[in-house]
């Protein structure tokens, strides 16, 4: 391979990565752009590796539409924290089709080699990163790209040891069908087929900054089905070795996608919580040779300053956690020198001012972002100079400790000063997680009681105990009352009540009713037959459920209505029976002589066959008395209404009529046979007629 020329341009230097099943046979090279000198990298792999149905490919053309989609992406971004990608096209090599991309060479490896050689970053360091990571996911969304499989090995550093994301329009698999190394980054909505959207993205980067300072992932398991299952409705674990970053971590990781940072929120709030951290020391990046070396730690007193990010909007407040709130009445043998210069301190007396997240980028509470990487990548074995104002605050410390003594505090006056109070902040709202992170640093002991609450949602703080702004010593223990949710109600028997008195009692229980109509053949109309909670069938009379929950209620219509049968030609005791089964009632009628039934049978029907009939209805019959004759009585030659008349009263029925009604009678035929005046027929056969 080395000592080829890709495209007539792209000489390769040398191999860097040789082809794995994990990454598709591909390999990372070392090049030179002929047409420029400058050094590049060139990933090369067979396009048939790329084929793949689940990606939407199944011939090596297809795969290639799909490699020229993704190149199509991977260059319209341009970003210092994206990869550029400079040129991609097709190559044949001894015989088989290869594709390539041409992107910037970023020789200090991936933060996955940086973790796997046992490395972890400091909070300080991770917000660096964390920074440049949400600028570059930020400049994507802009223009409608998301990443989807956001991971360490996707964090790659330069010499420079900035962050790039490389990987962008890369194909994005099914959920089911992620390794395992995709899955234990991925947000836990895939799971319920959703799609992977910016905020995804973000879920994925808060994994990542975790397992670069722990070394372990969150909610990691050994299959990719259980590590979704392991992050289901549950809380980004954090603790106080993040410092700052423990709140805005477990914002980017809530589960539920709707109440996490946006790329530029996240970014902010980790510029935000640069004030609160000691100044980062250089990250040792693959590429510089220093994984044998230790690092020095960074000299606390030095100042730290906060960075910016040029082209992010100010955090909003997040209505659950409310403002950040810095302490302006400090402890006493310390100074609080966080809060920026001229900021107003609120005349509550809480001794708390909020602090907003954002503000004017260019005010003095703001640092440039790339200040920041230049102080990381300043030696911090240097000396420092202190911090004016904090050795101030220790004199004043020192200075109270020996007034206290002196004046006759002694003892208590000395614990005072040692064991500083602090007041409590406003928790109520907050989640029990967010509430633990936002007094984490005072070294509280936490009691969560639980409540029931109709106002409060499950899981926030209702109240603390102290209440807000009384001081709480160190090791004291601070008790959060926490919501499990609305108030309960006790179920209770509805069925046998009318249907309006079943809704006035469940809606006094604070409930729900909902009525469904259904027939019912013992329970009177307008009763109650019988009530559920949809979904929790198993609930009964005596359980409680919360306010506001929907009971169903089954609320009859009476027995329902029946088909009435055919009863043609039964006989009268065969009817009787056959509606006597469906509820029915049979009424005899007239005995009339009939053509075709037999005597005693069933001729004809009210209602007929086929109607509805309510249970206990009567279906009354006519029975034949078999068939009789009679004589045709004198019909031609008279108009139709005195043909009409005078046949009928002999038991005939009318059937076809043509020709001039007032006219006198041509001929009668009964089944196509002409009949003449005095012929003897069967009584109830049907007559046709034909006028001039």
């Amino acid at each position: 391979m080395p000592g080829t020329v890709l495209g007539g341009r792209y000489l390769i230097d040398a191999v860097r990565s040789e082809p794995t099943a994990a990454n598709n046979g591909a390999m990372q090279c070392d090049a030179t752009d002929l047409s420029s000198t400058n050094q590049v990298s060139v990933r090369i792999g067979p396009l048939s590796n790329l084929v793949d149905p689940l990606l939407g490919s199944t011939t090596a053309n297809d795969a290639l539409a799909v490699f020229e989609s993704q190149c199509a992406v991977a260059e319209s971004l341009s970003h210092p924290c994206i990869e550029t990608i400079y040129d991609h096209g097709e190559a044949t090599l001894d015989g088989e089709r290869y594709v390539y991309t041409v992107a910037e060479r970023l020789a200090g490896g991936s933060l996955r080699e940086l973790i796997d050689r046992g490395r972890r970053l400091t909070p300080s360091q991770a917000l660096v990163v964390g920074v440049d990571a949400c600028r570059a996911l930020d400049a994507a969304a802009k223009q409608g790209v998301i990443h989807g499989d956001i991971r360490p090995s996707r964090l790659v550093f330069g010499l420079d040891r900035r962050v790039r994301i490389v990987g962008f329009g890369a194909p994005l698999r099914p959920v089911d069908s992620l390794n395992l190394d995709q899955a234990l980054f991925s947000a836990p909505e895939l799971a319920d087929g959703s799609p992977r959207t910016a905020s995804s993205d973000v879920y994925s980067l808060a994994l990542v900054l975790v397992e670069a300072m722990t070394g372990e992932v969150p909610f990691a398991a050994d299959t990719a089905a259980a590590a979704f299952a392991n992050r289901a409705d549950r809380l980004l674990p954090v603790n106080a070795d993040f410092g700052a970053l423990a709140q805005v971590l477990e914002r980017a990781g809530r589960p539920a996608p709707s109440e996490r940072h946006t790329a530029r929120e996240f970014g902010q709030a980790l510029v935000q919580a640069a004030e609160r951290l000691p100044r980062p020391t250089p990250i040792d990046i693959v590429g510089t040779g220093l994984f044998d070396e230790e690092v020095s730690a960074t000299d606390p007193s030095r100042p730290t300053e906060r960075p910016r990010i040029e082209d992010l909007p100010p955090v909003q407040n997040d209505e659950r956690s409310g403002p950040i709130l810095i302490r302006t009445t400090p402890n006493v043998g310390e100074v609080d020198i966080t809060a920026p210069k001229g900021t107003q301190r609120s005349g509550d007396g809480s001794g708390q001012v909020p602090l907003t997240i954002g503000g004017d980028e260019t005010g003095p509470t703001a640092l440039d972002i790339e200040q920041l990487h230049r102080l990381s990548a300043e030696d911090p074995t240097e000396p420092a100079p202190r911090v004016k104002k904090r050795r101030w605050g220790l004199r004043i410390a020192a200075a109270v400790v020996a007034v206290a003594l002196v004046a006759g505090g002694g003892f208590a006056a000395y614990v005072t000063v040692l064991n500083p109070k602090n007041p409590v902040p406003q928790l109520a709202g907050l989640t029990e997680a967010e509430a633990r992170n936002q007094v984490s640093r005072f070294g509280w002991k936490i009691a969560v009681v639980k409540e029931r609450s109709d106002e409060v949602q499950a899981g926030q703080v209702i109240s603390t105990d102290p209440v807000l702004g009384a001081n709480v010593a160190k090791r004291d223990t601070l008790t959060l009352v926490v919501s499990e949710g609305p108030t309960l109600s006790v179920l209770e028997e509805f069925a046998g009540l009318t249907a309006d008195a079943a809704k006035t009692r469940i809606a006094e229980l604070g409930l729900q009713a909902a009525p469904v109509d259904v027939p019912d053949e013992s329970v009177a109309a307008g009763v109650v037959v019988s009530w559920s909670v949809p979904d929790q069938a198993a609930l009964k009379a005596g359980d409680s459920v919360v306010k506001g929950t929907t009971i169903a209620l089954n609320v009859s219509t009476g027995p329902a209505l029946r088909d009435v049968p055919d009863l043609s030609k039964l006989t009268v005791a065969e009817a009787t029976a056959k509606l006597a089964e469906m509820g029915l009632v049979l009424a005899e009628g007239e005995k009339k002589p009939h053509p075709e039934i037999g005597a005693d049978r069933v001729s004809a029907q009210v209602p007929a066959a086929g109607e509805k009939l309510a249970k206990g209805g009567t279906v009354t019959v006519t029975v034949s008395v078999g068939q009789q004759t009679t004589l045709i009585p004198s019909i031609y030659g008279k108009d139709f209404a005195t043909v009409k008349e005078r046949l009928e009263r002999y038991g005939m029925v009318i059937g076809k009529v043509t020709g001039d009604k007032a006219r006198g009678l041509r001929e009668a035929a009964i089944d196509g046979k002409k009949v003449k005046n005095f012929d003897r027929v069967i009584v109830g056969k049907t007559v046709d007629l034909t006028f001039p």
